[in-house]
């Protein structure tokens, strides 16, 4: 039989409560959805991946690093085109840091649109970031906690076909990183590659503090690249992560990189 990775993640209460972190019951955890995942999506949590584990521990020392040193607390991730791994990065980094456990963190599945973060963890059944910019649930309730006490993940949720960017275009983004920011460390945000030609990607990035770009080696070009700058603020152009580098590189500095600007 395949091993499979499962990932605790028990729904909020609607209340004005912080999220804390899951009751364990008998090595589960209370009332808690089991997210099985998609094969084709590898994550840290299944110890088969013991390189691509490391490779993400590297990810998220520099990313802490960065964030000590400069203050970052919300991290919007994006890439070229869709496939070059944007959400595979984000979730994994999210997950690594959860694992870690020594700031508290919020993975946010900012794509409205696809969602593939919220589908590959299977989390269409509850409350998200849609539904809270709609004005139909509180931050607290679309907050769900895992089971990893310093993780926290807050999935799309409703989002109606020709609601975006309308949802994205007044207040309640820019409000729920603020109260993000008040009860997490570190914030991360899955988001639309730079590709989709709507306007998306440009509210999200705006009220966060910066941005990492996820280059799929040997199929990102240079005119995407070139969008980074052109499309978003290059002020918060944090560095690169590069997918799938292990073709050419050994596993010394293999899979992603990360160019800090801490120094």
């Amino acid at each position: 039989m395949e091993h499979q990775s499962l990932l605790n993640v028990t729904k909020s209460k609607d209340n004005n409560g912080t999220p804390g972190a899951a009751k364990q019951v008998s090595g589960q955890t209370a009332g808690a959805t089991q997210i099985r995942n998609d094969p084709d999506f590898p994550l840290v949590l299944d110890h088969k991946h013991q390189v691509a584990t490391e490779s993400f521990s590297i990810l998220r020392s520099r990313l802490l690093n960065v964030h000590n040193k400069l203050g970052t607390r919300s991290v919007v991730i994006t890439s070229g085109e869709a496939g070059d791994g944007k959400t595979l990065v984000a979730t994994n980094l999210a997950l690594s840091l959860g694992q870690l456990g020594s700031k508290r963190i919020l993975f946010v599945d900012g794509d409205l649109r696809a969602g593939t973060a919220t589908r590959v963890l299977n989390l269409k059944h509850l409350p998200g970031l849609g539904d809270f910019l709609q004005g139909r649930r509180s931050f607290e309730s679309v907050v769900h906690v895992t089971e990893f006490p310093a993780l926290s993940i807050v999935p799309t949720g409703l989002v109606p076909s020709k609601a975006c960017p309308q949802i994205l275009e007044g207040p309640k983004w820019t409000e729920f990183i603020e109260q993000a920011k008040l009860k997490f460390d570190l914030i991360i945000v899955d988001s639309l590659p730079l590709s989709a030609p709507v306007a998306d990607l440009e509210l999200l990035t705006a009220p966060c503090d910066a941005i990492l770009f996820v280059v799929y080696m040997r199929q990102t070009n240079r005119r995407a690249l070139q969008r980074v700058t052109s499309r978003l603020d290059p002020k918060k152009f944090l560095g690169i992560i590069v997918n799938n580098a292990d073709e050419i590189y050994d596993y010394d500095y293999n899979y992603y990189t990360i160019r800090s600007q801490a120094k």
